[in-house]
């Protein structure tokens, strides 16, 4: 169509082409956005306080049919766009809530070194990663010295068990005196949160909690 590079880069500038939902790979997302309206609508973004025994959690959409076929996708099909588009949708959610406005650090709940390997990337540093380009925070680190089971056939003792002792923060001297918004892509029991959560409290830091999805038990 150009004969020129510079015209061609010039028409690219003006009427640059549409970018595809992350989601369904069809529909237009609209400019600003992360997904098109179709996918927007079926995930349905809206902030749920959790009700929690101690500290402050939240979560952007319920798990349902579509928010469980997308944590399926990622998860395990290693599909790390969708990820980070939804870190971005929970970003644009969080930042209106009142009581995450004075978030000093997002902390991203670690995986074990031998489950990354399986997986290929950890599903929640890359919702912080969609967070922060919509909402930039610091973001501190843990890692996860023990290999654990699979939280999902366990019963709720036995994931508190399973995940005593399971994380060590990186820099503990940082979360001192910080809101620290704790990051990952679903609420269950609360198991993982609690233990993370009351981990960074004995550091003398506050945590908080912010989950892509949450079940109703």
């Amino acid at each position: 169509m150009f004969k020129n590079p510079w015209l061609k880069s010039l028409w690219e500038l003006m009427y640059p082409a549409p970018e595809f939902c992350p989601f369904c790979h069809t529909g237009i997302v609209p400019e600003g956005l992360p997904a098109c309206g179709a996918c927007t609508a079926r995930i349905s973004p809206s902030m749920h306080r959790l009700s929690l025994a101690r500290y402050q959690g939240f979560a952007v959409g319920v798990y349902d049919d579509y928010l469980q076929y997308l944590l399926h996708q990622i998860k395990y099909l290693n599909q790390y766009q969708p990820a980070v588009a939804l870190g971005k949708i929970m970003a644009l959610a969080a930042r209106e809530q009142p009581e995450l406005g004075s978030v000093d650090y997002f902390l991203p709940v670690p995986l074990h070194h031998q489950r990354l390997q399986q997986r290929g990337f950890n599903q929640a540093d890359a919702l912080a990663a969609g967070m922060n380009q919509v909402w930039p925070h610091r973001v501190c680190s843990a890692v996860r010295i023990k290999p654990t089971e699979f939280q999902s056939g366990l019963s709720p003792s036995e994931r508190v068990k399973n995940l005593r002792r399971a994380f060590m923060l990186t820099n503990p001297a940082a979360v001192r005196g910080k809101r620290v918004l704790i990051i990952d892509d679903i609420f269950t029991t609360g198991a993982t949160f609690y233990s993370l959560a009351d981990l960074v409290h004995s550091h003398r830091g506050e945590p908080l909690g912010l989950f892509l999805t949450y079940r109703r038990l």
